[in-house]
């Protein structure tokens, strides 16, 4: 069964796709016969060098992030990685921005896009774990349980992620905790927290100002 996720296949239609000349001065190699995805209006304004560069790049974040599954998500990420090695970084910081705004549905799929583009990040998987889960909360308060217990379910799988890159992410073993009482699992849930509650009482005791169990993190240089 598909999980839930909060948008329609309307999104697909606000991009094109283009094969383009090498003689373009492609910022980075790829088949001859590859296609770069460009928003609809991007392509419109006739962009050119660097703009229309960034807006290719924006377009393959967008549907990494909406079709984590897309049949050229490694292109994608192949691309985007060698075009900016610092995409990652700097979309888990506007993803953080628009969840901090309560824009779960673009803070989800733009940690989506940080997962794939670098899986070794534990605040990403961290970040989109979190999402879902306040994404599955909002869904539970409306009375649409199904969708609310996929969210859960796929908060289990990021936060699992984040803590197993992670060893010490006190808040992703703190918020699964959270997340599997909310699934019925209760031992589950007691082990979990009391492992985030002791590591995070070690980073209290380190640190004058430490975050709560609903932060968001991000990493930028």
């Amino acid at each position: 069964m598909r999980e839930y996720q909060p948008w329609d296949e309307s999104w697909s239609a606000q991009l094109v796709y283009l094969v383009i000349s090498y003689e373009l001065n492609v910022p980075v190699e790829m088949t001859a016969d590859f296609s770069y995805p460009i928003f609809l209006g991007a392509f419109e304004k006739k962009l050119s060098g660097e703009d229309f560069w960034q807006a290719v790049a924006g377009s393959m974040v967008y549907v990494l992030g909406h079709q984590p599954n897309h049949k050229d998500r490694e292109s994608y990420v192949y691309w985007l990685n060698n075009y900016n090695s610092n995409t990652s970084k700097q979309i888990i910081f506007d993803g953080v921005e628009q969840a901090s705004k309560g824009d779960l549905e673009k803070a989800i799929w733009l940690f989506q896009a940080a997962v794939l583009l670098d899986s070794s990040k534990a605040e990403a998987h961290f970040n989109l774990g979190l999402a879902y889960h306040q994404m599955g909360i909002s869904l539970d308060e409306k009375n649409s349980k199904q969708e609310a217990k996929s969210c859960f379910r796929q908060a289990v799988q990021f936060l699992e992620n984040a803590v197993e890159l992670d060893k010490q992410f006190s808040l992703a073993y703190y918020n699964l905790g959270f997340v599997y009482k909310q699934l019925g699992l209760q031992d589950e849930s007691d082990k979990y927290m009391e492992k985030g509650i002791l590591l995070g009482l070690e980073r209290i005791a380190q640190s004058t100002s430490p975050k709560t169990d609903k932060d968001f993190t991000a990493e930028r240089e």
